[in-house]
């Protein structure tokens, strides 16, 4: 426990030092700047001592363990931000991993192992493919820690072990585990999957909208800003779109295309954000603890948010795309506001390179209507689901590491993510910092996106396709259309989980 300690007091520092240099954007000439405000020539020492006191509460395992085994992690290798291990490097995320790796290992005796495959929204049935051979023969891997949609394919499969029959190994009552997720993903007292703090993806993978102040002070110069709008709850769909909707120049060739300039510029997938946002998920708990169609998915409120969207979507000032390179727009100052997932703020550690370089804005996706009690976040899909091989040799050395690493992580990966990085680092005033805390104290999910595959992706994308179609009234007759899938998918999940 005292190695832990020591990392909580490394983070704690850096928190100190990170607050005091905050990098941001000179707004006299837009562009980006990676100089501190103040530097700090006297940073305080790290010491050895143990603080009486933390934020981060501590966990119920033992100190310490002595499995004296390899844990072997079959893993996705197109993540998208860094998560599973790092070298130290002087980067505060780099080393808060490196040291959260070391610390668990010497805390259980074991050594962790990596076994790496393509296995994102292209490449996971091959994944699972691959982990089910491995299943069914050598049950070489102990954990698996792959795309999010993965590991509720596998559960049905009869692959993952359930998490809540080792209850002196894992906790989901601690703070590391969301109960926003175990919630949703626990059924008869059944739990085989987790993420929380223990995926870095989870938290990058948040959806807001960003917003260039400097072009939305240009347009809007006697207008509260949006950051100001969601403090005094007036932030909602109908505001936003009107700001958003007629703005539109082209760039001279005559064509709508992505050169020209635009009010809004969103990622298709991430529309799925304004039905969460709308505070609507697609299947719910019914009286007996089962599964059903939502009445709020089903029902005129949300037909009317869809179309709401679906117009909204069709303006000039909004561009949606199927590929990520409608990014650049914004990148390059040519949209007002975009909608996407909070890794842009930092760029992807492998693939694209793109990043906000100006000073920007924050905001929850908004509200349908304001008697809406908080701003709802919705999650991408590309955050690490973990689960435990249920036919592994080292169940119950499996299941302490996952709860090792949501603990440790807890304390210093996350503190480093999210407070040094995401609210400091990628940030340049105490309200767009204080915005990352709104998108991650409304974080949201459903069940019926986790098991999208089972329901045939309607449920992860009937609102989406619905908005775009040239009906976007047509919501509640597309989910009719599908009403069998859907029965059939909610009886062939309850007949796994009643067994």
């Amino acid at each position: 426990m005292k190695t832990y300690l020591r990392i909580i007091a490394l983070v704690m520092a850096l928190l100190t030092v990170a607050g005091m240099a905050v990098a941001c954007a000179d707004p006299a000439d837009g562009e980006g700047s990676t100089e501190p405000q103040a530097a700090v020539t006297n940073p305080p020492e790290v010491g050895d001592t143990e603080p009486e006191e933390t934020d981060y509460a501590l966990d119920k395992l033992k100190e310490s363990y002595n499995f004296g085994e390899t844990i072997t992690f079959f893993m996705w290798s197109d993540y998208t931000m860094r998560e599973f291990y790092a070298e130290e490097s002087g980067d505060v995320i780099d080393d808060a991993i490196f040291n959260r790796n070391v610390a668990v290992e010497t805390r259980l005796g074991v050594e962790f192992e990596y076994v790496e495959e393509k296995g994102n929204d292209k490449n996971y049935n091959e994944w699972i493919t691959k982990a089910e051979n491995d299943w069914a023969s050598d049950n070489t891997y102990d954990i698996y820690a792959g795309y999010s949609r993965s590991a509720p394919i596998m559960t049905l499969k009869g692959m993952t072990a359930n998490l809540l029959d080792h209850n002196e190994s894992f906790f989901v009552d601690m703070p590391w585990w969301p109960a926003a997720l175990t919630n949703e993903c626990t059924i008869n007292d059944k739990l085989y999957f987790c993420s929380g703090d223990i995926s870095t993806n989870l938290l990058w993978m948040m959806i807001g909208t960003f917003y260039n102040k400097e072009l939305y002070t240009q347009y809007y110069a006697d207008q509260k800003s949006p950051m100001d709008m969601v403090e005094d709850n007036e932030w909602t769909m109908d505001v936003f779109f009107a700001m958003a909707k007629d703005v539109y120049q082209d760039d001279g060739n005559g064509s709508r295309d992505e050169g020209d300039f635009y009010g809004h510029i969103i990622y298709e997938n991430n529309i799925d954000a304004f039905q969460t946002s709308a505070g609507i998920t697609s299947i719910e708990r019914d009286e007996a603890n089962g599964l059903r169609v939502s009445e709020a998915w089903n029902s005129q409120r949300c037909s009317d948010a869809c179309a709401l969207v679906g117009d909204y979507i069709k303006s000039d000032g909004v561009l949606v795309k199927d590929a990520t390179s409608v990014r650049n727009i914004f990148y390059e100052e040519r949209a007002l506001f975009i909608t996407d997932r909070l890794f842009i703020v930092a760029g992807k550690d492998s693939h694209e390179t793109g990043k906000i370089e100006f000073s920007y804005g924050l905001v929850p996706q908004p509200k349908f209507t304001t008697d809406q009690e908080i701003y709802l976040t919705n999650v991408g899909h590309p955050f690490t689901m973990y689960a435990v091989n249920s036919n592994s040799k080292k169940l119950e050395a499996a299941v302490t590491t996952l709860e090792a690493l949501g603990s440790a992580n807890h304390r210093t990966v996350t503190p480093a993510v999210f407070e040094v990085a995401m609210k400091v680092r990628y940030t340049d005033d105490p309200q767009t910092s204080s915005m990352y805390d709104t998108l991650r104290e409304g974080i949201s999910f459903d069940i019926g996106r986790l098991y999208a595959e089972t329901f045939k992706n309607g449920t992860a994308n009937i609102f989406r396709t619905t908005a775009k179609s040239a009906n976007p009234s047509g919501l509640l007759s597309n989910i009719k259309k599908n009403q069998k899938i859907f029965e059939n998918a909610i009886k062939s999940i309850m007949d796994f989980y009643n067994k």
